[in-house]
C-alpha cells in the first residue's frame, strides 16, 4: 500500500479550504495507494481526511473538520477521485452546522470522479442550516462506465426551535461522455412558502448512481428512478432520526458493492 498525507497551509485568505482523495490500485499490485491533502488559510479550518482502513479492494477514509464549520466566508471544496476497480467508503465523525453569518455567506462545493467500475459509498450526515445562514452547496458526480455510488444526505432547516438559514444547492451527475444522469437544485430560506417542502424541516435523500434498487424493495420515502440507471428515495418530516432513509440506504450501499 502507498498512502501519501501532505499539509499545505498557506496565509492567504481569498483561497479556498481544499480537502483531495485520490484512491487507485497500487502499481506494484496488493493494498491499494491512497493519496489524502487538506489545505486552506491559516485562519479557517479544513476538513481533513483520516484513512481508517485500505486493502487491496479499497479504502475507507473518514472526513474530519477541524475547527468550527461553517462560518461567515468559509470556503469547502472537496475533490474524490476512485481509480479503476476500485471502492472508496467515506464517512463524517458527526453532522455540520451553518451557523448565522450576519449578511455574509459561505459554499461548500464537492466533486467526485469514478473511473471505470469503481465505486464511492457516501453516507452524510445532517447538514444543518442555522438561522442567519447563507449556503450554497454544490455536488457534482462523474461516472465512467460501470462507475457506481451510493449517497446519503439528511438536511435540516433550521435548529430546533429556530427558522431556516439560506440555502441554495445543486446535484449534478453525469455518466460516459458526458451523459446526463440526474440534475436537480432546491433554494429554500426563511422566506420561501409552506407549499415548497409541505412544511417539512427535514429532507431526506439516497442516491444510487448506476444501479438501480430492486422493484421489491419497502419504501421508506418516495421513490424515482432514473432513466440512465439509477435510484433516488427522498423524505420529507420534521425529525431526522426520521429522514435516515435506513431501509433505502441499506440497499444502495448493496447495490454498489
Amino acid at each position: 500500500m502507498t498512502l501519501t498525507i501532505t499539509t499545505t497551509p498557506t496565509s492567504d485568505a481569498g483561497r479556498p479550504s481544499r480537502t483531495q482523495v485520490a484512491v487507485s490500485r497500487a502499481a506494484g499490485g496488493g493494498r491499494v495507494s491512497v493519496w489524502l491533502d487538506a489545505d486552506g488559510p491559516a485562519d479557517r479550518p479544513v476538513v481533513r481526511p483520516v484513512l481508517l482502513s485500505s486493502d487491496e479492494h479499497g479504502a475507507r477514509v473518514c472526513l474530519v473538520p477541524e475547527g468550527a464549520l461553517l462560518l461567515a466566508g468559509d470556503r469547502i471544496e472537496i475533490t474524490i477521485s476512485v481509480g479503476s476497480g476500485v471502492r472508496l467508503e467515506l464517512v463524517e465523525p458527526a453532522g455540520t452546522v451553518a451557523y448565522a453569518m450576519d449578511g455574509d455567506r459561505a459554499t461548500w462545493d464537492v466533486a467526485i470522479d469514478l473511473d471505470v467500475d469503481a465505486a464511492v459509498v457516501w453516507a452524510g450526515e445532517p447538514f444543518v442550516v442555522a438561522a442567519g445562514a447563507d449556503v450554497t452547496r454544490s455536488t457534482t458526480v462523474r461516472l465512467g462506465v460501470g462507475a457506481r455510488a451510493a449517497l446519503r444526505e439528511i438536511v435540516v432547516l433550521g435548529r430546533h426551535g429556530e427558522a431556516s438559514g439560506r440555502l441554495e444547492q445543486h446535484l449534478t451527475a453525469t455518466g460516459p461522455g458526458g451523459r446526463p444522469v440526474l440534475s436537480e437544485a432546491l433554494e429554500v430560506g426563511p422566506g420561501s412558502s409552506r407549499l415548497l417542502l409541505g412544511g417539512a424541516r427535514i429532507v431526506g435523500s439516497v442516491i444510487a448512481l448506476g444501479a438501480t434498487l430492486p422493484e421489491s424493495a419497502p419504501a421508506d420515502g418516495t421513490r424515482f428512478d432514473l432513466d440512465e440507471g439509477g435510484t433516488v428515495v427522498r423524505a420529507l418530516g420534521v425529525e431526522a432520526h426520521r429522514a435516515t432513509l435506513a431501509t433505502s440506504w441499506g440497499l444502495a450501499r448493496e447495490a454498489v458493492a
